[in-house]
C-alpha cells in the first residue's frame, strides 16, 4: 500500500542534514517513495493520507548495543564496578534455567519499552546460558519477529575459562571454586561456530543474526580468528566488548604485553564489520588503529557511569573519523532501554571532560550516533538511519503539542534535552504501523504484562538461587579488581580537574 504524511516537520538526517517545514513524505510498501513539499497524493497513487501538522517526523532510533537477557534484573544492583557486577548479576556458577516462555517475555518487555520511545532497530547481544538451548534462542528471535522490530540478535559466547579472563583471579580462587567452575557445562568452540552458522544462514531479513565473541580477553586467539572468518563467510557484523574498564588496560598488558586493541589488530580482526563496545580506556594509538580499520564503536554512557567505568573519549573518536553508535546496554547496568534518555546523558556527560566548549559533544552529534551511527554499525547504512528516497520506511512521529516541545524553540535541542518518550505517537518499521497513539499494535501488551506478573515469584526465585553462587565468587573478583585498578596505567578515563 502507498500512504503519505502531509504537512509535517521532517528531520531527514540525510547527507544534507535537511529539515523540511510543512513537508510531505510518501511510502510505498516498505520503502520511502518521495520526500518534499506539496507532493500530489493522486499522481503518486497514495491510498491513505496522514495529517502531519504539529508532528515531527524523523528516522527511527537505532540502539547500537543492548543486552535483553537481564530484563528481570532491572534495578537490582548499585555501586558495583563491572567485574564484580558481572559475577553477581550473572554468576558463572549460577544457573537460572530460563524457559522459552520467559525468554520470549523478557524480550517482548524490552521491545515494548524501546518501541514506545521510538527505537525501531536494536542490536541485542544475548547471553542464552550454558549450554544455550535452541528453544530459548528461538524464543528470542521469535519475539522480535512478532513485535515487528528490526533486530540483530546474537548468541554471546567465550571459550576461555572464567578464572583466566581477569588478571590474578586464577591464583586467588580457592580450589573448591576452581573445581566447581571446571564442572560447569560448556560448548566446544567449533560447535558454537556451527550454531552461529545455522542462525546466520536462517535469519537474514528484518530480524537478523549478529556474531558476539564476548570480549577478546575471554576468548582464545584461535577462536577469535574463526569468528571473523565466519563473519566474512556470512557477511554479518561482529560485536565485541573492548577496554570498558581500567582493569582491562591491565588485562591487555598482562595477557598480551600490549593493549587489547593492538592485540586485535595483530590478529587481523579489526574490520569494517567489527564494532567495539564501550572503548573507555583507550589511547590515541588505539583509536588510530580503529579508524584505519574502519571499525565502529558503540558508546554506552549510562552503563559507563553506573559501573564507574569512566568517560569514553568520544570527541577524539569523532575527530579520528570513527563511526560511533549509541547504546543502552544492560537492563541491570543502566537500568533502562530508553534510548532517548541515553541520548540526553550522552549530550551532557562529555561537557565535564573538557573546559573547551568548542569540543563538547552536542545534540547534532548525538542524534547522528542514534541514527546514522547505529545504521553503519549494523552494516545497514544503505537501508536505514536516514529518511531518504529508496531507503526502508523506518520512521517515527512525535507530537509537537506535548510538554517537551511546548513552547517550541529549537526542536533538535528539545528532542535531546527534554524528550523522554511521552511525545512518541507513531512508530513505523518496514512501512508497517507498529505503534499508534503510543500503543504497540503488534501484540497484546496487557497479556504480556500479566504473564510476567503471574510468573514473578518463580522468576525472582531463579534469580535469587543463582545470585548465591555469585556471592561466593565476588570477594575474589573484588581482590583481583583492586590489584588491577590500583596500578598506574599512564592515563585516566575519569573526569579530573
Amino acid at each position: 500500500m502507498r500512504w503519505m504524511i502531509q504537512g509535517a516537520t521532517i528531520m531527514t538526517q540525510d547527507d544534507g542534514d535537511r529539515w523540511l517545514e510543512n513537508g510531505d513524505i510518501a511510502v510505498d510498501g516498505d520503502r520511502i517513495l518521495a520526500i518534499g513539499h506539496n507532493l500530489p497524493p493522486e499522481s503518486l497513487g497514495v491510498e491513505k493520507v496522514i495529517d502531519g501538522r504539529n508532528k515531527l517526523v524523523m528516522p527511527g532510533l537505532i540502539n547500537a548495543h543492548h543486552h535483553s537477557h537481564d530484563r528481570f534484573d532491572k534495578g537490582r544492583l548499585d555501586n558495583l564496578p563491572l567485574e564484580v557486577w558481572q559475577v553477581i548479576y550473572n554468576p558463572p556458577l549460577g544457573r537460572r534455567d530460563w524457559t522459552p516462555a520467559e525468554c520470549y517475555l523478557r524480550t517482548a518487555l524490552n521491545c515494548m519499552e524501546m518501541l514506545k520511545v521510538g527505537t525501531t532497530t536494536v542490536i541485542d547481544d544475548v547471553i542464552h546460558g550454558v549450554p544455550p538451548l535452541k528453544e530459548n534462542i528461538d524464543a528470542v528471535f521469535q519475539a522480535y519477529h512478532d513485535m515487528g522490530m528490526r533486530a540483530f540478535v546474537s548468541i554471546y559466547y567465550n571459550d576461555r575459562p572464567f578464572a583466566r579472563t581477569i588478571p590474578y583471579l586464577e591464583d586467588l580462587l580457592p580450589e573448591r571454586l576452581k573445581a566447581d567452575l571446571a564442572q560447569m557445562p560448556a560448548v566446544a568452540p567449533d560447535d558454537m561456530i556451527e550454531i552461529w552458522r545455522h542462525y546466520g544462514e536462517n535469519w537474514r531479513d528484518r530480524v537478523r543474526f549478529i556474531i558476539s565473541p564476548s570480549a577478546t580477553q575471554r576468548c582464545t586467539d584461535e577462536f577469535l580468528k574463526k569468528t571473523w572468518k565466519l563473519s566474512n563467510d556470512l557477511d554479518v557484523p561482529v560485536t565485541v566488548h573492548v577496554l570498558e574498564t581500567k582493569s582491562q588496560v591491565v588485562t591487555g598488558r598482562f595477557f598480551y604485553g600490549k593493549s587489547i586493541v593492538e592485540h586485535m589488530d595483530s590478529l587481523g580482526i579489526l574490520t569494517p564489520k567489527t564494532t567495539l563496545a564501550h572503548m573507555v580506556w583507550v589511547t590515541d594509538h588505539d583509536l588510530d588503529l580503529v579508524a584505519k580499520a574502519g571499525a565502529s564503536i558503540a558508546h554506552n554512557p549510562m552503563t559507563n557511569l553506573k559501573c564507574g567505568s569512566g568517560i569514553a573519549p568520544v570527541r577524539k573518536m569523532l575527530d579520528a573519523g570513527i563511526n560511533v553508535g549509541l547504546g543502552t546496554d544492560n537492563n541491570s547496568a543502566n537500568d533502562t532501554s530508553n534510548l532517548l534518555e541515553t541520548m540526553r546523558v550522552a549530550a551532557l556527560l562529555h561537557k565535564v571532560s573538557d573546559f573547551d566548549y568548542d569540543r563538547w559533544i552536542g545534540a547534532k552529534e548525538v542524534i547522528k550516533m542514534a541514527t546514522r551511527g547505529g545504521a553503519r554499525r549494523a552494516c545497514l547504512d544503505g537501508e536505514i538511519g536516514t529518511l531518504s528516497v529508496g531507503k526502508k520506511a523506518d520512521l517515527i512521529l512525535l507530537d509537537l503539542n506535548r510538554f517537551p516541545f511546548f513552547p517550541r524553540n529549537d526542536l533538535l535541542h528539545q528532542l535531546i534535552f527534554c524528550e523522554h518518550g511521552e511525545s512518541v505517537d507513531t512508530v513505523v518499521i518496514d512501512g508497517k504501523f507498529i505503534v499508534e497513539g503510543g500503543k504497540v499494535m503488534t501484540v497484546n501488551e496487557e497479556k504480556i504484562l500479566s504473564d510476567v506478573v503471574e510468573r514473578a515469584k518463580e522468576i525472582q526465585d531463579k534469580i535469587t538461587r543463582a545470585a548465591k553462587r555469585g556471592g561466593e565468587l565476588a570477594p575474589y573478583v573484588r581482590e583481583a579488581y583492586y590489584k588491577c585498578v590500583r596500578q598506574d596505567v599512564g592515563f585516566s578515563a575519569y573526569s579530573k580537574s
